[in-house]
């Protein structure tokens, strides 16, 4: 995955989504936890509805796949549009 296409799926979650529900697209990428079970954790969240869930569940998941976390969180952590309490929510994640 090229960095146009980590910037593309990354804009796909919501980069604010991506900090927050971090751990929950880890596990589901790692399969400790079902598409359906991830799907409803962000539905519960008020994230987002089923199809938006699903989609941003499986662009996480990509950006994973391909081992580009970090620097997903490094784009986060460049942006103007995020609050201070993400970016310093990806700075600890990014540890």
């Amino acid at each position: 995955m090229d960095d146009t296409e980590l910037d593309k799926k990354l804009k796909s979650v919501g980069k604010a989504a991506f900090v927050t529900n971090y751990e929950l697209f880890q596990n589901f990428t790692a399969g400790r936890i079902s598409r359906a079970d991830a799907i409803e954790a962000l539905v519960t969240k008020k994230v987002s509805n089923e199809a938006g869930a699903a989609i941003r569940n499986g662009n996480a998941k990509l950006i994973f796949e391909s081992g580009r976390e970090l620097d997903a969180l490094d784009l986060v952590l460049q942006s103007n549009r995020v609050n201070d309490d993400i970016r310093d929510l990806a700075r600890k994640l990014r540890r």
